[in-house]
Parts: structure tokens; sequence; C-alpha cells
């Protein structure tokens, strides 16, 4: 090849890469708006005659091009994907519209149920409780011992700190029901009155725990109390559960260790009160259908005693 030749031709190797560069930027599938063009090879191939060596040679470089430019933009994706799904460790929300609460339930916010009329009365007194002043108070004892596990816990990391404190309300508080702790199938008493009497049953236990957790300084809102069916012995019960990202807490005057609702699944939650609100529960049945509970003012929980 002589040099004139080969000057014409390294022009129309030039030329036929630019015009199919050109042509590649417009060579797209269709697309939705806001998603990027995705390369289509095969199409710049009918839009450009490549019938020379010369252009055989710039078909397999932009071949090449376009596989790398494919290979940077899967690259891309995958690492936008793994961002994406990094897991956030702060605190959540504590009942949603999904399978996503307390013991994998679905929760729904409601005010007229029985309980929520109860926990208006008892709430001020959770969020006001002081667990440092016994002055004209009952039951100061047991009120030193929960300021000392609330002392205690300052600085521990946060599985210890609800741990000592679920475990010290499970040693300060004797079970005993409503009816013979206050005369009444179901009664909520506030952090002062289970503390002056030193006795309660399974949502007093809950109350205080939720009550000392406060002051220890989780936010109330991530606390709830969950009035519960226990499918296994087929009664009633209340226990508190703390919402994180990281699941539900349980803590159990049935037991001192503190578990993932997961680990307990006779558990069927009923409704829940947290802070200011109140919300009824359902668990998804088989046929995708939100199961019905029991009527709510029927139920009253209470267990028994704590087995250690």
């Amino acid at each position: 090849m002589n040099k004139t030749r080969w000057k014409h031709g390294r022009k129309y190797l030039k030329t036929s890469v630019f015009a199919i560069g050109l042509a590649s930027l417009f060579a797209t599938t269709p697309t939705q708006a806001g998603q990027p063009a995705v390369l289509v090879p095969g199409l710049l191939h009918q839009m450009v005659s490549l019938a020379s060596p010369l252009a055989a040679i710039a078909t397999q470089t932009i071949d090449t091009w376009s596989k790398q430019a494919s290979e940077a933009l899967r690259r891309q994706n995958v690492q936008q994907v793994a961002l994406a799904t990094r897991p956030d460790l702060r605190p959540q929300p504590s009942a949603q519209s999904e399978p996503s609460a307390v013991f994998h339930s679905v929760a729904f916010r409601v005010s007229a149920i029985p309980v929520a009329r109860k926990w208006k009365t008892v709430y001020p007194a959770v969020v006001a409780a002081d667990f440092n002043d016994c002055a004209q108070k009952s039951g100061c004892a047991a009120r030193d011992i929960l300021g000392q596990a609330i002392e205690n816990a300052d600085g521990l990391a946060f599985r210890q700190k609800i741990s000592g404190i679920n475990r010290t309300v499970n040693r300060i508080v004797r079970y005993q029901p409503d009816a013979e702790n206050y005369g009444a199938k179901d009664y909520w008493a506030t952090p002062d009155e289970i503390l002056a009497r030193g006795k309660g049953d399974c949502e007093d236990y809950a109350i205080l725990k939720m009550a000392a957790l406060k002051a220890a300084g989780l936010p109330s809102e991530a606390m709830s109390i969950v009035v519960l069916r226990d499918v296994r012995r087929n009664l009633y019960h209340a226990v508190l559960a703390i919402t994180t990202s990281q699941g539900h807490f349980i803590l159990d005057n049935l037991s001192d260790e503190v578990k993932l609702d997961t680990a307990l699944p006779s558990y069927q939650p009923l409704f829940s009160v947290s802070a200011e609100r109140s919300w009824i529960h359902g668990i998804k049945s088989t046929g995708d259908k939100v199961a019905s509970a029991a009527p709510l003012a029927d139920v009253m929980p209470g267990e028994g005693i704590a087995v250690r």
C-alpha cells in the first residue's frame, strides 16, 4: 500500500469510527423517563455499511468499546445496589401496615379500643416517673433498687441496659392478679402504684419496665406494651416490646432473658400501646387475609407466676 492510499485509508478509518460513534449515541433501546439508555451493538451494523477490511477493524473496535461500556455500567449498578442495601441501625417506628410489626404482625393505628382509655391515664405517670424521690412515697426499698439499676445502666450497651432493667423489675415485683390486688378484673397501675404495693400482673411489669427504661434514656416512642394471646398455653399475656432496625426485643416477666420476637412463635399480638398511640394487630393467614382477634373488651392479660 503506497503512502497516498494509506493516507486515504487512515482518513476513512477515522471518519468511519467517528460516524459509528455518533450513531451509537442514538442507537438505544426504548427507555422510560429517568432511566439510562442501553447500547444495542447489533443496531449499529444495520445503520452503517462496513464493507471494507478497514471497516471490519472499526466494527471490532466498536464491539470492544460496547462490551467495556456494558461491563462498566454493570459494575456501577452492582455498587449502587450494595450501597442501597446496607442495614440502617437507627431506631425504627414500632408499628406499620406491613408484616414487620412486632411478632411479624400487621398493625393498624386506632383510638377507640378499651385499653386506650386506661393507657391515657397511665402514660403521663410513666413519663413523669422519678425513681430517686422517695419522700412521702411508699415502696422506697424497691424504688431504691430500681433507681440503682437505672444508674448502673448508664453507659452500658443497649442489650446489657435492657437486660438489667428487665431482670431487676422481675425481681422486685411479685405477681398477683388484678382481682386480688385491686379488686378489679383488669386494672392498669401507674409506676408509683406498682412500687408501693410491690405486686402486679403482667402489664404492670411492662409498665414499670417502660418507665425505668425511659428514665435510663430510651425513647418512649420505641417502646410499646403488647397485649397478646399465648397460643401454646391458650391465655392472654402482656409484654414490653422495644423496636429497633435489628428487630423487636421482648421484655417478659416470665423470663429474665431478653429475646427477639422471632424466638417466641407462640405469642400472637392483639393490640398494643406506645406513647400516646394505640394499635390493633392481625396475623396474615395462608389466604393472605388479616386474622380476626377476640373481642378486645374481653381481653384481660394475666398468666401466673414466672418460672425462672
